[in-house]
C-alpha cells in the first residue's frame, strides 16, 4: 500500500498524470487559489493531467475546492478569488495568460461547462431557443434558419421531444430535469474538446439523475469528448468515470483508475468518503497523515 503522506503532499511543481499519454489535453501544474486574505488556499498546489478521451471524476465533500478548481480552469473565478501560482494549459497553451478575447473564443468551443444550477444559469426573460441560438452565433456565422435547425437538433439529441415547440419555452416552464438537458445541449452545441460537468445531478430526483447520467455518458462516448465530472456523490462518479481524483482541503489526496480508487483506496479520507457513501459513518482527521 502506498504511503498516505506521499499521496497527500504531492511534490511542488510536479504534474501527476492521471493518464499515461505524453501530450495531455489539460495540464494543471502547482495551482493555488486564495479567497481574499484567507491564509489557507481554497486550491492548494494542485497538479494533474487529463488526456483526450479520458472520463475523469473529481470527488470530495462540499468545500473541498472542487468547484473553485473548475472555475479556475474556465477563468470564471469571482472577484474575491486570486490565482496565487501555477499554470493551467490546454494543448500546451497557458489559459491563465490569455487575454479576454482569446478566452471567449475558447469557452464553449474548446471547453464547455454544465453548471450545477440550471435555473440560475438560464436567463428567465429569454426562451431557451434564443439562449441556445446566442451560444451558436457567438462563435459561428450562420443564418437564423440554420441556427434554429441546429438548436432543434441539439434539443432532440438530449432527449427533448417536440423541439420546435420546446425551444419557445422559458426556463420556468420546464422541469428541473428538462432544464439540465437544455444545459447539456448548450454545452455540446459547439463540440468542445473538454466538457466540465459541475455537480450535474444536484437537486434532481433519483430517476432523473439516472437519465442525466446516461445522457452524459452517451453523448460523451458518441463524440469522443473528454469529460471532467465534479461531484460529492461517489455513485455519480462511479457511473460516469474511468479515472478518479479525490480532493480534500484544497488538495488532490489520491488519484488513479476508478477501479483502484473506489475499491482499493490508499488514503484515509478516500476510505471515509466511500464509507459515507455506503451509509457507514466514519471520521477523518488530517493529523492521521500529517
Amino acid at each position: 500500500m502506498a504511503d498516505a503522506r506521499e499521496v497527500d503532499r504531492p511534490r511542488k511543481g510536479a504534474v501527476h498524470a492521471v493518464s499515461a499519454t505524453d501530450a495531455p489535453l489539460l495540464a494543471v501544474d502547482a495551482l493555488s487559489v486564495h479567497y481574499g486574505r484567507a491564509a489557507k488556499a481554497a486550491v492548494d498546489d494542485v497538479s494533474f493531467t487529463i488526456s483526450r478521451g479520458d472520463r475523469v471524476g473529481l470527488v470530495g465533500e462540499s468545500g473541498s475546492g472542487k468547484s473553485t478548481l473548475a472555475s479556475a480552469i474556465l477563468r470564471i473565478l469571482p472577484p474575491a478569488a486570486t490565482v496565487k501560482s501555477g499554470r493551467i494549459e490546454l494543448d500546451g497553451e497557458n489559459l491563465l495568460a490569455l487575454k479576454p478575447a482569446a478566452l471567449r473564443s475558447i469557452r464553449s468551443t474548446r471547453i464547455a461547462r454544465v453548471p450545477q444550477d440550471p435555473l440560475g444559469s438560464l436567463n428567465p426573460v429569454f426562451t431557451i431557443g434564443r439562449q441556445l441560438s446566442d451560444v451558436v452565433s457567438a462563435h459561428r456565422k450562420l443564418s437564423r434558419r440554420e441556427r434554429t435547425t441546429l438548436v432543434e437538433e441539439a434539443l432532440r439529441q438530449v432527449g427533448i421531444g417536440d423541439a420546435a415547440v420546446k425551444r419557445r419555452s422559458y426556463p420556468h416552464e420546464l422541469s428541473g430535469g428538462m432544464r439540465q438537458r437544455v444545459m447539456i445541449a448548450m454545452a455540446l452545441l459547439n463540440h468542445p474538446d473538454l466538457l466540465i460537468a459541475d455537480e450535474p445531478t444536484t437537486a434532481l430526483d433519483v430517476t432523473v439523475q439516472a437519465q442525466v447520467i446516461e445522457l452524459l455518458r452517451e453523448r460523451v462516448e458518441n463524440s469522443a469528448m473528454t469529460l471532467l465530472v465534479i461531484s460529492h456523490d461517489v455513485g455519480v462518479i462511479s457511473e460516469l468515470c474511468t479515472k478518479v481524483m479525490v480532493m480534500y482541503g484544497g488538495r488532490i489526496v489520491e488519484q488513479g483508475s476508478a477501479a483502484d480508487v473506489l475499491t482499493r483506496p490508499t488514503h484515509p479520507y478516500t476510505r471515509s468518503l466511500l464509507d459515507a457513501a455506503r451509509g457507514k459513518v466514519t471520521t477523518y482527521s488530517p493529523e492521521v497523515v500529517a
